[in-house]
């Protein structure tokens, strides 16, 4: 597009940011649809989403039409469909074992993420950047649609409970770590360890939330900063484009070992002390990353800092499940994710002018090494929760 249309990388980038603030701002109303509706029906709208989105995409012509297309519909299906739906229905299906759960999914997108950038960027060269859009469109509704029909919101839809519990046969409201579920007809219930119940009201009275919520919009401001100065700052040490370019790529491969030891573990131990651990991990990746002089200490960021990242994903969500239950996880991620779309945002643009005025990545890296290092601090600060409301109150199988 930049050959064609002669825009400027601000043109080009500036969708990018408007696609993360947009992702943020229509987190709690998505979040909200998910729980109330339920993930299967906002996947089929996700992916119809993005596969108009792609198509539309062979048809621009101008900057505000790919503002438009990329920055809010594409945005929009994939924040519905392909995170916000996927990782609550996950979180709804599992309580004990959730942490796996979630990090199988979140390695899925990692790998399904490397290997379209590689599909795209073939079709591309192949067919030109207009039909590589309908082409990618066109599979997106092929293969999401299909999937979607397979997809069940939660087990309680098919008569089952979450970590295949056992149902007992229950003529009462059931008491707190209880699930219910309508079995033949008949209401019944299975205890389900450390399930607590809230009401969005209920959880935003909490400690924990805002303490989680802190926690994670520190967080937000490495991953951002990170992903949009490490390739300027690696090619300012001397290292190529094309070098610099590939550690990108192998950050994500990098973090995948993270995503599925760490998720293992999250079922096992404290998630709130791993999640301390993987940001000490950012943290020592950070600091390799700002003494980085050749492409071997680039190496070695790459696996450090990829490990935790990788690590904090599956980590992450799972504790929000854990801390405020399946029944608002939809709207309390929504929340969430508005809160960190300000730092998401606003922290790569601070980095770049922290280099403006000093002429160098150096005090914006540390400045971020302090910030990953308070979102550890934060993480251990949270207290466990409890239920806001009685089970009476709220049936899981509506």
């Amino acid at each position: 597009m930049v050959n064609e249309f002669g825009w400027s990388r601000t043109i080009t980038s500036g969708a990018y940011s408007l696609s993360r603030l947009e992702g943020g701002l229509e987190g709690p109303f998505i979040g909200w649809l998910i729980d109330k509706f339920g993930a299967r029906r906002l996947i089929f709208i996700g992916v119809s989403f993005v596969s108009l989105g792609f198509i539309s995409l062979a048809f621009v012509t101008n900057a505000l039409q790919f503002y438009l297309i990329f920055g809010l519909l594409i945005s929009l299906g994939y924040n519905t469909g392909f995170y916000h739906a996927t990782t609550t229905a996950t979180a709804n299906w599992f309580i004990k074992k959730r942490s796996r759960a979630l990090a199988f999914i979140t390695v899925g997108g990692g790998l399904g993420g490397a290997v379209m950038v590689s599909f795209m960027a073939f079709l591309i060269t192949q067919f030109g950047w207009r039909t590589a859009a309908v082409i990618v469109g066109v599979l997106v509704f092929s293969f999401g649609i299909p999937t979607a029909f397979l997809i069940k919101s939660k087990p309680e839809d098919m008569g089952l409970l979450p970590d295949n519990a056992k149902p007992v046969e229950h003529s009462e409201p059931v008491s707190q770590g209880q699930s219910e579920v309508i079995v033949n007809g008949r209401l019944q219930s299975s205890a389900v360890e450390n399930e607590v119940i809230f009401t969005v009201r209920g959880a935003l009275k909490t400690r924990a939330f805002w303490t989680y919520s802190v926690a994670m919009m520190l967080r937000a401001c490495i991953l951002s900063a990170v992903v949009v100065h490490q390739i300027p700052h690696l090619v300012d040490v001397g290292i190529t484009y094309a070098a610099a370019a590939g550690c990108l790529s192998m950050m994500i491969f990098s973090s995948i070992p993270g995503r599925l030891i760490l998720g293992w573990l999250g079922d096992i131990f404290d998630k709130r002390y791993l999640l301390a651990l993987t940001c000490l991990l950012q943290a020592l990746g950070i600091l390799i990353f700002i003494n980085v002089s050749n492409l071997w200490m680039a190496y070695v960021f790459v696996v450090v800092y990829g490990l935790g990242y990788g690590g904090a994903i599956p980590l992450t969500i799972a504790l929000r499940g854990q801390l405020f239950g399946r029944k608002i996880f939809g709207t309390i991620g929504g929340i969430t994710s508005a809160m960190t779309a300000v730092a998401t945002v606003a922290s790569p643009v601070l980095s770049g002018y922290i280099y403006d005025v000093f002429g160098s990545y150096s005090k914006a890296f540390y400045t971020l090494l302090v910030l990953i290092l308070l979102s550890g601090i934060a993480f251990l600060m949270i207290k466990p929760t409890t239920s806001s409301v009685a089970p009476a109150d709220v049936r899981m199988a509506g």
